[in-house]
């Protein structure tokens, strides 16, 4: 105890003092240390300790050494100065910064909520925990109440939440500020980026690399080296863009020139890596496993979002998926369902991956645990899509058919999964236009079965007319003002109702789009009276079915042009009975003469002019002349004597025989050409064979047998005679 009476605490705290002031920060920790074996209640000192410990980065130890004064640690208000004393915010700090992050929002709510430096930290904190509202409304407080010089810094911070709300998660902030420093532009152009306007991001981005230009090149020492390490971020996101505008190989080079840069931020060269994974696909296998090595450093995890991190090792999976790599793909997609259990992505490739393995059965039950009607974790979408993928997957599973013909589903099958689908879907998802399609034609294929597997066809019927109505009913209620409902819905229903004998209620539904189409309907668009022609059109076939004086009232709303009597119905005849060369020949104009004098009157008679009648014009005349030279008789229709009504005629009949699908042409006769026998036989072996004689030529006056034989007594003499020429010459050498 006599040494502890003797420590000068004064000149203690006036030696702290000095090595804070010159920020030697290893001194300071020696002196608090000192103090604080001497004085274990000094706060002071376990303050400025704590503070040189995270200015040289010594967390675990900063950390530790507040745990050894816990007393110190605590809330607690000095009352002799009345100003809060304590130490809360170093070690949320501190906690923050070795990845603590539930730590460090827990020591923070027990700290006093007014501090501007627990709010600017709490907000970092609820920014790493996803928690983008409530950052915002941290941030938000300390911009309105904070009188110091980093103004521009927290609304930088401030675009940075609103960027990583509306780019990695479901929440939509709104973003009425913007900074003027370069990280600012670049978040700014990030939060465009996520709400889809790639022209906005596009100009931020550029404005952003400007002012980073500009800002760094007015210091000296900065290189060019440290320059481009600085557009790192700005130079990935505008090859982001590049690729959502399917420029994928001018964004690869941008990823590429970025990947060689190995000082950048590890999380950047993570997004870039992956980001040309997604570029290679299945193709560049060697390039691809490196990028996704580096992907996957250490460390990632805690400098990327969840989404982020998602997404990454789905696309890895992906590859994997593609290259045949089974084992590593199930690692994947256990990977992301361990951070995110239900995860529609990742469910997705594994049922992908199991159906690759023809696992079938087992892909059905991944589907099944996950659409659990009491599980509400999923949301509304995610539920969708997993009850539409096995919807797919039992009509997969219901096909029978042979391995070479793609098999319909059985017909108790085909309802079994439409009374599914009606019952899980939500109405928004069961009443679109695509899944309406898709029940109907279940259920006909369920209707139109053989007789063995044929279930009762009016009520299959039945069940798909109830569907259809369920659908307009709820357009009409929810978005009757949908151009879906007006131009797709209501014309495809009705004629369904009329092809399959509905025509009460296929007449019903005209009279609706009638009726829709009478609210604004303007006589001089051709378009909409052309659409209201056919609609009145399908009307009078609907009513025609089952009540006769509406048809013909509807009748006498048609209108009927003038240029339906000016086509040409002798031309469409013949046309369509004697082919397009007939009609060419028919084709001449009345001013051609007529050759010869062999020629038909009937066909002379076609060159006559007519004489203008009393008291009519001459343009008149012309133009019965020009009618008259138009006309021809019709002719009587001749049909072929192997005619069978009722069967359709070839339709090759009218071309070459030669042009037809048929034609093989003519065989060649080779049995002819003389065969030279087996492959690997020597030809002509028996003239070199010395044991054989060669047969003496038969003399015969017939020219053909001197053909066949190949030599003559003739023939031989000369060839002898050339012989001994050759010896000749060669003696005289």
């Amino acid at each position: 105890m006599p040494g502890t009476s003797q420590f000068d605490t004064s000149a203690a705290f006036s030696e702290l003092n000095l090595a804070c002031t010159v920020q030697a920060y290893d001194k300071v920790i020696s002196l608090a240390t000192k103090i604080l074996n001497k004085k274990p209640s000094e706060y002071k000192a376990l303050q400025c300790k704590a503070v040189a410990l995270i200015r040289t980065e010594k967390y675990d130890e900063c950390l530790s050494t507040l745990r050894k004064f816990p007393d110190l640690a605590k809330y607690a208000i000095d009352f002799f100065s009345s100003n809060f004393r304590h130490v809360l915010f170093e070690r949320a700090y501190t906690e923050y910064r070795l990845n603590r992050i539930n730590e460090a929002l827990k020591t923070l709510n027990e700290a006093e909520s007014e501090d501007l430096r627990i709010l600017e930290l709490k907000a970092q904190v609820h920014y790493r925990r996803e928690e983008f509202t409530e950052a915002q409304k941290c941030l938000r407080k300390v911009i309105r109440n904070s009188q110091d010089d980093y103004g521009e810094e927290r609304l930088t911070n401030l675009a940075a939440v609103a960027a990583a709300a509306t780019c990695f998660s479901d929440e939509c902030l709104d973003l009425d500020v913007a900074s003027d420093l370069y990280e600012g532009k670049f978040n700014v152009a990030c939060y465009h980026l996520g709400k889809g306007d790639q022209k906005l991001a596009q100009r931020f981005l550029e404005e952003a690399e400007d002012a980073c230009r500009t800002v760094l090149s007015e210091d000296p020492e900065v290189t060019e080296e440290e320059i481009n390490e600085e557009l790192v971020p700005v130079r990935i996101q505008q090859a982001y863009l590049l690729q959502k505008q399917n420029k994928e190989d001018v964004a690869n080079q941008t990823y590429q020139s970025v990947v060689r840069i190995r000082s950048a931020d590890p999380a950047l060269l993570a997004v870039a890596a992956n980001n040309i994974v997604c570029i290679n696909k299945e193709q560049n296998i060697f390039d691809s496993r490196k990028r996704i090595k580096a992907a996957s450093v250490d460390g990632l995890q805690h400098k990327l979002f969840a989404r982020q991190r998602e997404q990454i090792l789905i696309n890895q999976g992906l590859f994997y998926w593609h290259t045949n790599q089974v084992d590593a793909c199930h690692a994947k997609v256990r990977d992301v369902l361990q951070q995110n259990p239900h995860s529609v992505r990742a469910l997705l490739l594994h049922v992908t991956q199991l159906l690759k393995e023809k696992q079938l059965d087992r892909a059905i039950k991944v589907i099944q645990d996950q659409c659990n009607p009491d599980d509400i974790v999923l949301d509304e979408r995610s539920s969708n899509e997993l009850r539409l993928t096995l919807g797919q997957l039992l009509l997969r599973a219901s096909k029978t058919a042979p391995p070479s013909v793609i098999g319909l589903p059985r017909p108790e099958q085909a309802i079994a999964v439409t009374d599914y689908l009606i019952h899980s879907l939500s109405p928004s998802l069961l009443y679109t236009p695509g899944v309406v399609s898709t029940c109907v034609a279940l259920f006909l294929i369920a209707s139109g079965a053989d007789e063995t597997d044929k279930l009762n066809r009016d009520e299959t019927l039945n069940q798909a007319v109830q569907l259809i109505q369920s659908a307009l009913n709820w357009f009409e209620t929810n978005n009757q003002s949908e151009p879906t409902y007006a131009n797709l819905l209501l014309d495809q229903c009705a004629n369904f109702l009329l092809q399959h004998g509905k025509p009460a209620l296929a007449a019903d539904l005209c009279e609706r789009q009638l009726a829709r189409l009478d609210r604004d309907f303007n006589p001089n668009d051709e378009r909409k009276s052309a659409a209201r022609m056919a609609l009145i059109g399908r009307l009078v076939r609907a009513y025609a079915q089952f009540d006769r004086p509406k048809a013909e009232a509807s009748c006498r709303s048609l209108e009927f042009t003038d240029r339906i009597t000016e086509a040409d119905v002798d031309s469409l005849e013949s046309a369509f009975l004697y082919g397009v060369k007939a009609v060419r020949r028919q084709g001449r104009t009345g001013d051609q003469t007529v050759l010869g004098d062999t020629k038909s009157a009937s066909k002379s008679r076609r060159n006559l002019v007519a004489t203008p009648a009393p008291g009519s014009t001459d343009g008149a005349s012309a133009a019965e002349v020009e009618k008259r030279k138009r006309r021809h008789k019709k002719r009587p229709l001749r049909l072929p004597k192997n005619y069978q009504p009722g069967v359709i005629p070839d339709p090759d009949r009218w071309l070459p025989r030669r042009e037809r699908a048929g034609y093989r042409g003519k065989r060649r006769n080779k049995r002819q050409i003389n065969l030279r026998g087996p492959q690997g036989q020597v030809s002509g072996g028996a003239e070199w064979d010395a044991t054989v004689k060669s047969p003496k030529p038969a003399v015969t006056t017939s020219p053909l047998a001197e053909a066949a034989t190949g030599s003559t007594p003739k023939q031989a003499g000369g060839t002898s005679r050339q012989q001994q020429q050759r010896k000749g010459r060669k003696k005289g050498r």
